[in-house]
């Protein structure tokens, strides 16, 4: 089972290269794309590790912007042919299970598609985030005024109607696809550019665009959960920075990966994971 790491950072190369240790294994690459934001130097010394890439085409990203988007489409569009699956993570994102253990996992239920979908009108645990896409959103604007510019924009105009006859659906921008699913998603984009000019004005439309497309296709019925825990604190807009207080709760997941992690907040919660990934292969 070859799977192909498509990793988004951009911060903090020492605590990156621990995640590459830990995900390391024979049938496993690493392509890093770096915020276009930030200076790669530092982390120049890790893509002299045999099985790790950078993406040469960057782009910047930021919160709730098009992108994070952009950054996995380029991720995509570099990885060779030859992979089973393309694993999308960020750089604060650190394993659960032994990299032997996440190659079997995945290998065993091969076909999957590992990316959450769930709806957004409010019927699901996520609430009602329709407001996300069917309003007006200038997050990728950078001008002064733009939040003033969209309230008058949402007040004069019409709802947004999405551009094709799609269930809309999401909520996790970390996944695991099959490299046919990859495929699809590249050329299902290309057909359709008008999709990406509507994901545009959307608020945060990484958590829609992919798993929208695989569930309105024929990958549909091979759609499973991800595999990444990730907690939401009600009331945050932001996932938990996870420590040392929730080893207990990471140990007893089902799921593979974690996100998000911080080594200048909490070093001690990779040695305790280590460990333990360590001691039960």
């Amino acid at each position: 089972m070859k799977i192909a790491h498509l990793i988004l950072a951009h911060k903090n190369p020492a605590q990156l290269q621990r995640l590459l240790d830990n995900l390391q294994h024979p049938d496993a690459a690493f392509f890093i794309h770096l915020d276009k934001k930030i200076d790669a130097a530092p982390f120049a010394y890790l893509f002299q590790r045999p099985d790790t890439f950078p993406v040469h085409k960057r782009t910047k990203i930021y919160w709730a912007g098009f992108g994070t988007i952009q950054g996995i489409l380029n991720g995509f569009a570099e990885i060779p042919a030859g992979y089973d699956y393309i694993n999308v993570i960020s750089g604060q994102d650190f394993p659960l299970k032994p990299a032997g253990y996440i190659h079997r996992y995945i290998g065993e239920r091969k076909g999957k598609e590992f990316i959450t979908c769930q709806t957004i009108d409010g019927t699901s645990e996520w609430g009602d985030v329709s407001p996300r896409v069917r309003r007006y959103h200038l997050i990728n604007w950078r001008i002064p005024g733009k939040h003033r510019l969209e309230n008058i924009l949402n007040k004069l105009l019409p709802p947004r109607k999405f551009p094709m006859d799609h269930e809309l659906v999401g909520r996790a921008n970390w996944f695991t696809l099959s490299y046919p699913a990859v495929q699809y998603l590249l050329s299902f984009l290309r057909q359709h550019p008008e999709l990406i000019r509507y994901y545009k004005y959307c608020w945060g439309a990484d958590e829609f665009i992919f798993s929208t497309i695989l569930y309105n296709s024929h990958f549909r019925p091979n759609i499973v959960d991800n595999l990444l825990y990730c907690f939401w604190e009600p009331g945050h807009g932001h996932a938990k920075t996870l420590t040392a207080e929730d080893f207990d709760t990471l140990k007893d997941s089902e799921k593979l990966l974690a996100r998000k992690f911080d080594m200048d907040k909490d070093p001690g919660i990779f040695k305790l994971l280590e460990d333990w990934m360590k001691n039960n292969p």
